[in-house]
């Protein structure tokens, strides 16, 4: 069984908390794949402590920015994480003969270059991947660490998940197929569409990420699709992200929904939502291809983008549909496109996203000016794709994105 080495040593409990409690949300698929999560230690307090102790009292241990649930699952790791002590720098003691089986580096600090030196040494001495996990630096920190602890499967058990997904999806697909869909973004306007009571007509309902924890929303729309598929927000270690994950828990208790996300992000949706709507959960693997698929009973994969709605929410209704209505989408103009999208319930909505920033440093630091761009031409894109197919596409709210907004139709 595997070893993963956290490197370089810890100086201090802070620290060494902070990364053992993110490693116990993004181990926990992979909890029987992995011998020993080792943690170097180089604080002065080494001997006081005990982490048996501290996996089982980690309610004490955890941070509040951190999700509460992870001091659930901590305990299920005993015996699994090793605190050695290295005062020092002393990259030499990590030889294939000494870890055999050391499958990763975790690099959870790059701000110092002898630290960086001696993470490649050990991985080259033991062809150990390295793996930049600096939440202060590295954007796609948790994303990096959730694609490393995969590779501690085999591709039949990977198969076997994907293989599973796709199962679910045709056998739902059979009471879909051809109805209309509405499919609703979670810009400003969706707020109105909710407080105006607005009837999109009998058609199927897809949201998506924060509108999953608008119990108004829901109350309304009654929507049978969900979806989500953000690394932080929705994977993440933070509070916002657990509190995302409750909500998800709490609308998936409907058994008409079904949930679209990632496929790496399946089991830790399945842990959360518990066994009587673990089947309910699809995940859906992407790739970086060229064009859009907007058929995925053809192949189930997806374009990888930076946005839920056109790697996940577009290709999965014009699998199902040949009608479908686009409501919340709201862009931005481009001169605005500097900073963050607005959200329908925005200021509660910025209020829980703080503590993301603090768990996840460097996922903001972003370039939102390109971000916008690439939706306006992905949307441009996948939608004309849709269009070959004799797929209706209209947009039914007020949009800056050209693509939504030539599209734009008020006549329902």
């Amino acid at each position: 069984m595997a070893d993963v080495l956290f490197y370089p040593p810890f100086p201090s409990r802070p620290a060494l908390f902070d990364q053992l409690f993110r490693s116990i949300w993004h181990f926990l698929p992979a909890l029987p794949k992995f011998k020993r999560l080792i943690f170097p230690y180089s604080g002065e307090d080494y001997g006081l402590l005990d982490m048996g102790q501290i996996l089982s009292m980690a309610k004490i241990y955890l941070s509040r920015d951190f999700d509460p649930a992870i001091a659930a699952y901590a305990p299920r790791f005993e015996g699994k994480v090793v605190l050695t002590e290295e005062r020092a720098l002393d990259p030499g003691r990590y030889t294939k003969d000494a870890y055999p089986n050391l499958k990763g580096v975790i690099v959870w600090h790059v701000g110092n270059d002898q630290t960086v030196i001696a993470a490649r040494q050990i991985a080259a001495q033991t062809g150990a991947e390295l793996v930049w996990a600096d939440p202060a630096a590295v954007q796609q920190e948790t994303l990096s660490v959730i694609r490393f602890s995969y590779k501690l499967f085999s591709q039949e058990e990977l198969g076997a998940l994907v293989n599973q997904c796709f199962g679910a999806f045709m056998t739902r697909l059979k009471d879909w197929k051809g109805r209309p869909v509405s499919a609703f973004g979670n810009g400003p306007s969706l707020g109105k569409v909710v407080a105006a009571k607005f009837d999109p007509g009998p058609t199927l309902r897809a949201v998506c990420n924060s509108t999953i924890g608008d119990e108004a929303a829901l109350e309304h729309l009654k929507p049978e699709f969900l979806f989500c598929g953000d690394p932080v927000q929705h994977c993440g270690a933070s509070l916002y992200a657990g509190r995302f994950r409750e909500d998800l828990a709490r609308a998936m208790k409907d058994p008409s929904r079904v949930v679209f996300t990632q496929l790496g992000y399946v089991p830790y949706f399945r842990e959360v939502v518990g066994a009587a709507a673990a089947a309910r959960v699809i995940g859906i693997g992407n790739d970086r291809r060229p064009t859009f698929n907007t058929d995925l009973t053809a192949e189930f994969l997806t374009a990888a983008t930076a946005n839920v709605f056109t790697m996940l929410v577009l290709p999965v209704v014009f699998t199902v549909s040949k009608q479908v209505d686009i409501y919340g989408c709201d862009g931005m103009p481009f001169a605005a496109a500097t900073k963050p999208w607005s959200h329908a319930n925005e200021g509660d909505y910025m209020g829980k996203m703080a503590v993301t920033h603090r768990v996840h440093g460097g996922f903001w630091r972003r370039n939102y000016e390109e971000e916008f761009w690439s939706y306006c031409r992905d949307m441009e894109e996948i939608l004309t794709a849709a269009e070959t197919r004799s797929i209706a596409v209209a947009n039914r709210t007020a949009s800056f994105v050209p693509a939504l907004a030539k599209r734009f139709k008020s006549d329902r």
